[in-house]
Formats: structure tokens, sequence, C-alpha cells
């Protein structure tokens, strides 16, 4: 308690985001838990499981699908920690290695698909393995927002500086 009789609060000396960015923020993150950690997850668990039995996967895609769920991951905190530009460097980086394994999924998908005879549920499997690759790619696109929004604004503080040095009196002239 306080001296006023009030809690003392703890005041955190951060700068205040603006709302349109805390709210890309957020619903990249929310984008990228959904696409990366929930369905990347259940699809590298799938894989060294052996639950492919149909078509077996190669080792690359999950590699690739670990890898970039990694780098998604890497990206999400970094966004948390507001470095923006990098973060969308490891979310490009990220959703380029996870869609590069989805693509095989769907090609093989499409494949068998095209070969066989399956049953009606698996009519459109091609396109669930799509479907896991929106999220991330639409995350990617809120992480380019964000890193061009911080672009943007360091870039107007840089000329906001320079502008207020070329303002300054001379010494010569407060003199």
């Amino acid at each position: 308690m306080s001296k006023s009789g009030k809690p003392a609060r703890l005041v955190l000396k951060t700068k205040k985001e603006p709302l349109y960015v805390r709210i890309i923020k957020y619903l990249m993150l929310a984008l990228f838990a959904y696409g990366a950690v929930f369905w990347g997850s259940v699809t590298v668990l799938s894989l060294f499981r052996g639950a492919y039995d149909d078509f077996s996967p190669p080792a690359w895609t999950g590699i690739a699908m670990g890898a970039g769920e990694a780098l998604i991951i890497g990206a999400m905190l970094l966004s948390v920690f507001k470095k923006y530009v990098v973060s969308f460097a490891f979310a490009l980086a990220g959703t380029i290695s996870c869609c590069a394994s989805y693509r095989w999924f769907v090609k093989t998908a499409r494949r068998e698909l095209e070969k066989r005879a399956v049953s009606n549920d698996l009519l459109d499997l091609d396109k669930k393995y799509i479907y896991r690759a929106v999220p991330l790619l639409a995350g990617a696109l809120l992480s380019l927002a964000l890193a061009v929004i911080a672009v943007a604004a360091a870039v107007r503080k840089k000329k906001r500086k320079k502008q207020e040095k070329e303002n300054k009196p001379v010494k010569s002239i407060i003199d």
C-alpha cells in the first residue's frame, strides 16, 4: 500500500504500441499457433509415428516441417519482444519450409486420389492439407505488415531526429 491508501502499482517503462499493431500481432500469433504449432505438431508426430501407411513420406518432409515449426516459434517469440523485422525473416523461412512439406503431401494426395478408389471422406484430402497451410501464409503476411510498420516508424523517427538537429539554434546565435 502506498501513502495515499491506494495499492502501489508497478509502472512498466515500455512504449505503448498502437492498437492496430497489437491487433495484427495477436492475430498473427493466433494464426501461427493454429497453423504451425498445432497442425505442424500433428503432422510431424504422425510422420515419426508412421501413421502414413499407404504412402510413406520421405524423411525430408518431417525435417522440413519440424524446422519450419521451430523457425515460426522463434518468429512468434521475436514478435512478442517487438523485433518485427527479424521476426518476419524467421516467419518467412519457417513458412516456406512448412509449405514445401505440405506441397509434397498435396501432390502425393492428388496423385493417389487419381490412381485409387477411395472412400468419400478421403476425396478432399488434398484440400485438407492446403487448408492447413493457409494460416501459415496469412501469418507470414501479417508478419510482413508488422515489419513494414516497424521500418516506417524507424524511418519517421530518424527523419524527425534529423529535422530537430537541423533546426537547433547554432551556438553563435545563442551567444
